[in-house]
């Protein structure tokens, strides 16, 4: 009697097969990405100028003193930067041709690039400064939520003196877990602000890598799932820029949400028809992976308020488990009432205080001149950038394109439940981002991620534009425009890009994501058919016993 039997047989792989133009093409996008982080080294190595802030004191970080004139500074950051969204965008398209490099050299020399990036000084921004002095005031004691920078300043404290006019007389405006992390550094450094700053970046840096080896496991085994996570953040000049070399904190937020993502995989949140037991725990493992999940993703909120727009994904994936979903939310609550209840309620109105702040990458900024000044205008602002938050977020949650799915590597079967989280995650993520008047480069460290683990999609080369346009707002980053001399650049730059060359190339970038998102098509245009799989892939194989 003839039986038949079914042998299990590899998933092919249905990818086009290398081509000449590809390979050209992703080696082409790894020389821009390494001229970009060159370029960026080299300023940082040249010592304070318009882009670099002075810290005082030897290093670490070191440096030279050259004391580059600010017009080709900016113009060595631009280049920077757009040649950095140029390789990003290369590696893209070669990867969705065919080109398949090994993850693994890619991951190593993310970590060469990260480890000399936290060994010089901080470019692009004065965050970090206030990091420090913001750590130094807790570390004395003190609060930072209630005590401003200029007090640390006029006391002649040795970080003090390095506080950034700008927000002198701004306390903290970031999470506990932010100020904590804050203060391990300042307790690092002591009263020197280039030590505080060093292990401040070298937080910054260990939390970088850390969330690029998240991206990886999250990814799946599937090589072209790796290498895209390894483009878009391990590899992204634009973000070793902003949170490696810029030591922005929104790296340690990053590093916590992914951490999320992951507990709520390995928990199986969302799978089975009740969230039941299709993987290793069964519903006992979905709601412990719920429990640690909501418990990262509170921790990530008390970094920066904006990453609990990321657990929208986090909900819509337990909400099959009322137990999960309860456990998810309690996790949250509970990690966000711990950490706010170390501080006063100075804490929770300073983080609410930059709800209604604008940005120098203020989508609005046309609208609002058109609106006129003053309260009304603002609050009349506001409410529209609410609106239009809601709308967007809506819109891309029913035209995003499916997340991915298919076998996860390690014991667990079964869809890849941690992944269906990213897509409404991203949907939520990516309305606010868009919209909001508070707007900044560093913020994109929420983006990147999640839009590393969905699929190739038209999204990616919009959000590269948007991330040079926003980025070439912050130039150079040290020193105000108006500050430096009046050369022709400078002029333009502060004249011209910030108030209408940029706000207009954001709202061209919002408009393109809306009609997309109408038109169905975010999703990434199909491919000529692959090569032929291979003869009697996936049949069945017929014995007769």
């Amino acid at each position: 009697m003839g039986v038949l039997i079914w042998k299990p047989m590899p998933e092919p792989v249905l990818a086009p097969a290398p081509r000449r133009a590809a390979r050209l093409a992703g080696r082409a996008g790894l020389a821009l990405t390494g001229s970009a982080v060159a370029a960026v080294l080299l300023l940082c190595l040249a010592g304070p100028s318009a882009a670099v802030p002075a810290l005082g004191g030897d290093g670490p970080p070191w440096s030279f003193s050259a004391a580059p004139a600010a017009t080709p500074v900016i113009l060595l950051c631009a280049a920077a930067i757009v040649a950095g969204a140029l390789g990003t965008g290369a590696g893209l398209y070669a990867l969705r041709r065919g080109w398949r490099p090994a993850p693994g050299p890619m991951l190593a020399v993310s970590a060469a690039a990260v480890l000399a990036l936290v060994l010089v000084p901080p470019a692009g921004s004065t965050d970090v400064l206030n990091y420090a002095v913001y750590g130094r005031i807790a570390a004395l004691g003190h609060d930072p939520y209630v005590t401003a920078p200029a007090w640390l300043h006029a006391v002649g404290d040795p970080v003090g003196a390095f506080a950034p006019p700008a927000w002198r007389n701004a306390p903290s405006v970031y999470g506990p877990v932010a100020t904590w992390a804050q203060q391990a550094a300042s307790w690092l450094g002591g009263a020197s602000m280039a030590r505080t700053v060093f292990a401040w970046k070298a937080m910054a840096g260990l939390a970088f890598l850390l969330s690029a080896l998240l991206l990886d496991r999250l990814a799946g085994p599937g090589r072209a799932r790796r290498v895209r996570a390894h483009l878009l953040w391990s590899l992204n000049p634009l973000m070793l820029w902003h949170v490696v070399a810029g030591g922005h904190v929104d790296g340690l937020g990053t590093l916590l949400l992914l951490g999320a993502f992951l507990a709520a995989r390995r928990g199986d949140l969302g799978t089975g028809p009740r969230g039941g037991s299709g993987g290793r725990g069964g519903a006992s493992g979905g709601v412990g992976g719920g429990l640690v999940a909501g418990v990262l993703l509170g921790a990530a909120a008390a970094v920066k308020a904006p990453f609990a727009l990321a657990g929208a994904g986090l909900f819509w994936a337990a909400r099959r488990s009322p137990a999960t979903l309860a456990a998810t939310a309690a996790g949250t609550l509970a990690a966000l009432a711990a950490a706010y209840a170390t501080r006063g309620p100075e804490a929770l109105a300073n983080v609410a205080g930059k709800v209604a702040s604008r940005a120098l990458a203020d989508p609005w900024r046309v609208v609002a001149a058109a609106l006129g000044e003053g309260p009304e205008a603002a609050a009349l602002e506001g409410r529209l950038a609410l609106g239009a938050a809601v709308l967007a977020a809506a819109l891309l949650c029913l035209r995003l394109p499916a997340a991915p799915s298919g076998p996860l590597a390690g014991p667990l079967a079964g869809p890849q439940a941690g992944l269906q989280a990213v897509r409404p995650a991203l949907a939520c993520c990516l309305g606010w981002l868009l919209t909001s008047p508070m707007q900044h480069p560093w913020y994109d460290a929420l983006l990147f991620p999640l839009l590393a683990l969905m699929p190739a999609c038209r999204l990616d080369g919009l959000m590269l534009v948007r991330g040079v346009v926003t980025s070439l707002v912050y130039l150079p980053g040290a020193v105000g425009l108006l500050a430096l001399p009046p050369a022709p650049l400078v002029r333009w730059a502060a004249e011209v890009y910030r108030p209408w060359v940029a706000p207009l190339a954001s709202d061209v970038v919002i408009a393109c994501v809306v009609a997309l998102a109408l038109a169905g098509r975010l999703g990434a245009r199909p491919l000529p058919p692959g090569p032929a799989l291979p003869a009697g892939a996936g049949r069945a194989d017929q014995r007769t016993s």
